[in-house]
């Protein structure tokens, strides 16, 4: 039941954002049409936009890491760009094209190998799971080796030695720290919600980590393990969509997505094995990433067939100019 449960929280959140996003290329549009100077944010409709797309964040994909795994939701994440897209056909004029229509086939057969061989079982169903899970996650020492990884990797960017892999592993990384923490906290709040009255105070999992099983259940109110865990998860989301920014403006779209959005599952998903072992044996975890690899490969191909064609500009010497037409002999004629 949970497994519906989040698969559908996390379908309804991505329709929702890919709601959102074509909102806000609605509003961008109406900006341009009529040449105003303002800035975005002073649309109201570009500003409901970004609202949606944070609230199906927050309420779509966050829930749904409570009860999935992130190998089932990070890939899921290509249905807002879908959404978009069909929006933007309907309400914006936009014509989507045979390729694109090609490119959805493709990007849902892929998501489909991945749902199909994905762990079903949730990382803790109790207080008691989610205290051992927590404790034996090891995921203070991930984060301390991703946050290592980042600084050196973020040194060869501002020495520069810039390249589209560079800024998309420092990205999908930061996404990944993302994930992991809106699932520690999603199914913390979760389960805190469902608990009995009479239960005991089910002890944050920023205590878990940091202080121990033992010395989270008996600590109260804001400790320094939250404040610190609050910074490091508004650093990643800072950070992601830092480098994610600037790899827009140095890369087109067509070549960052598909590189991004592969990384970013394949880092955000092994994350999430490593530290909540939601494996079945190893059988279940050569069929899982024989499958999630061949997932990930047909998402990233057909990504490639989403972006439209850019215009080609015509060499100088075969542009067509009024006064070259002649147009004065035609009508004389």
């Amino acid at each position: 039941m949970g497994y519906f449960v989040g698969l559908t929280a996390a379908l309804a959140g991505n329709v929702v954002i890919g709601t959102g996003q074509c909102m806000q290329k609605s509003a961008l549009n109406s900006l341009q049409r009529g040449g105003k100077a303002s800035p975005r944010y002073k649309s109201p409709l570009w500003v409901l936009g970004l609202a949606l797309n944070y609230a199906g964040e927050i309420f779509g994909n966050s829930l749904a890491l409570s009860y999935l795994s992130a190998a089932v939701v990070a890939p899921l994440g290509i249905v807002s760009v879908i959404v978009n897209l069909l929006l933007a056909e309907r309400f914006l004029g936009e014509r989507v094209t045979p390729n694109q229509r090609f490119g959805f086939s493709v990007i849902m057969a892929g998501v489909g190998c991945i749902l199909l061989v994905a762990p079903r079982k949730a990382a803790a169903s109790s207080a008691a799971e989610f205290v051992e899970a927590v404790a034996s996650s090891g995921i203070l020492t991930l984060f301390m080796a991703m946050f290592f990884v980042q600084a050196l990797l973020i040194l060869l960017i501002r020495s520069g030695r810039q390249s589209l892999l560079l800024y998309v592993v420092v990205a999908s990384m930061f996404g990944s720290m993302n994930v992991m923490a809106s699932k520690l906290l999603t199914m913390f709040m979760r389960l805190r919600l469902t608990a009995n009255a009479t239960a005991a105070p089910l002890p944050n999992p920023a205590d878990i980590v940091f202080y121990g099983a033992k010395a989270a259940s008996s600590s109260s109110g804001l400790s320094g393990a939250q404040v610190v865990a609050g910074v490091v998860m508004g650093l990643s989301i800072a950070g992601q969509e830092s480098f994610r920014q600037q790899a827009l403006g140095r890369y087109p779209v067509m070549e960052f997505q598909p590189v991004f959005f592969a990384t970013f599952n394949v880092i955000a998903t092994l994350s999430g094995l490593l530290l909540f072992r939601e494996l079945d044996g190893w059988l279940h975890g050569a069929v899982f990433f024989g499958a999630f690899a061949l997932g990930i490969g047909l998402i990233a191909y057909g990504s490639r067939f989403l972006p439209r064609a850019r215009a080609v500009g015509l060499p100088s010497h075969i542009r067509l100019h009024k006064d070259n037409l002649h147009l004065d002999e035609y009508k004389m004629q």
